[in-house]
């Protein structure tokens, strides 16, 4: 009591329903950040514990009813993807990576404790099309993701990334794994977990991929069927599209027979020193690299790491192209995980940009210097204002 008069204060405490509705009430300027987060955490563990309790009570399968809410949460990221004008159009796949240290690879018998250090979005598709985003060029993926958690959470940094992903196919089954191993000496190991169910490629495309085909002026074929590459090579040649074919080691296995097909309407194929072994291998008769050529492509580049690159022109020309040393220098490696793809981002890149394939091949070295000086494929694709300062270094624009 004060001044002979009463005072009461009522207040009340939204209870978790009522902070869901507000989240929706209120304009997203007026509820900050974190308590939007706070409040969504609250109503996902009420959620998850009163689901439980039901299921159980009732005998039905928890983890299938949480499989569905993914299976719905990815569903809806796809639906809810931006439908962009292309520049380019990336097929091929997408993964997680899970990085990890163990103090020595084992032997025969023997089991090492790989401790895990980050986990990023990946795949050589998924790869090509951020680090193309990152550079300033409208991209489109299109590849497979199953129905986990790991698929909601790439679909979600690429759209974050700018990245048109409303062509993507949702498949039964989770997200492609792919294990990258570093031991102490900083020597790297790769291991994809194909489990159960993981779709590697769509076996056919929906009608807003064919769309994003038809409106892009490149067409980059990386790791997905080579029925389905076939068919998108072909459309896409007759439709005077430029295509860049990089399969990967994995397809390379496949040999030159079954590969054929998307070879013979390439433009430039690209592959490194490893999946050119494996090609050879599983190739009965082919030697010299230079017979790529005769079967289709106008451009073979094989790319050397460390040691550049070596381009095959058909007419039999044939261009080194050593990675400058101010250049290694200035970004010394530290991961060499999405070296290929950062360098293929650059090349499409420069391409687009009207640069002839000698500058273009120079520029994907600087993106892939500066790619292979980071942590991790995903976070380390630099963003397009990065280039100048490192193209000074080369003698570039």
């Amino acid at each position: 009591m004060r001044f002979g008069r009463v005072v009461r204060v009522k207040w009340y405490v939204l209870t978790e329903f009522g902070k869901w509705l507000l989240l929706f009430l209120k304009e997203p300027s007026e509820i900050s950040p974190q308590e939007a987060g706070e409040a969504i955490r609250e109503l996902l563990r009420s959620y998850v514990s009163k689901v439980y309790e039901a299921s159980a009570r009732f005998g039905l399968d928890f983890p299938s009813l949480m499989a569905t809410s993914c299976r719905d949460a990815v569903r809806k990221i796809v639906g809810s993807s931006p439908r962009l004008e292309p520049d380019v159009a990336v097929l091929g796949c997408a993964a997680l990576d899970i990085y990890g240290k163990l103090k020595g690879f084992p032997g025969e018998g023997e089991c090492s404790l790989l401790e895990e250090v980050a986990s990023f979005p990946g795949g050589m598709g998924a790869n090509v099309a951020v680090a193309l985003s990152r550079l300033g060029a409208k991209a489109a993926f299109i590849g497979a993701v199953g129905e986990d958690w790991a698929s909601a959470l790439v679909l979600e940094a690429l759209l974050k990334d700018g990245v048109d992903i409303s062509g993507v196919s949702v498949c039964g089954g989770p997200l492609l794994r792919t294990l990258v191993m570093l031991d102490e000496r900083g020597s790297r190991r790769l291991l994809a977990l194909r489990l159960r169910g993981v779709a590697l490629s769509p076996g056919e495309l929906t009608e807003r991929a064919w769309e994003a085909i038809r409106r892009a002026r490149i067409i980059y074929l990386g790791e997905v069927f080579v029925e389905l590459a076939s068919e998108v090579a072909e459309r896409a040649r007759e439709a005077g599209k430029l295509i860049i074919y990089r399969p990967g080691s994995p397809y390379a296995r496949l040999g030159l027979e079954l590969l054929k097909g998307p070879l013979s309407h390439a433009d430039i194929f690209v592959l490194n020193e490893v999946s050119w072994k494996l090609l050879k291998e599983h190739s009965p008769g082919l030697r010299d690299l230079r017979e790529l050529l005769d079967l289709g492509p106008e451009h073979v580049i094989l790319t050397l790491g460390e040691g550049g690159c070596i381009l095959y022109t058909r007419g039999g020309q044939e261009e080194r192209f050593e990675v400058p040393r101010a250049l290694k220098e200035a970004y010394p490696a530290v991961d060499e995980t999405g070296a290929g793809d950062a360098f293929s981002s650059g090349l499409i890149k420069a391409l687009l940009d009207g640069h002839e394939l000698p500058e273009a091949i120079r520029y994907g070295q600087v993106v892939a210097a500066i790619a292979c000086s980071r942590l991790g494929a995903y976070p380390s694709f630099p963003r397009a204002e990065e280039i100048h300062e490192a193209l000074r270094l080369v003698g570039g624009a």
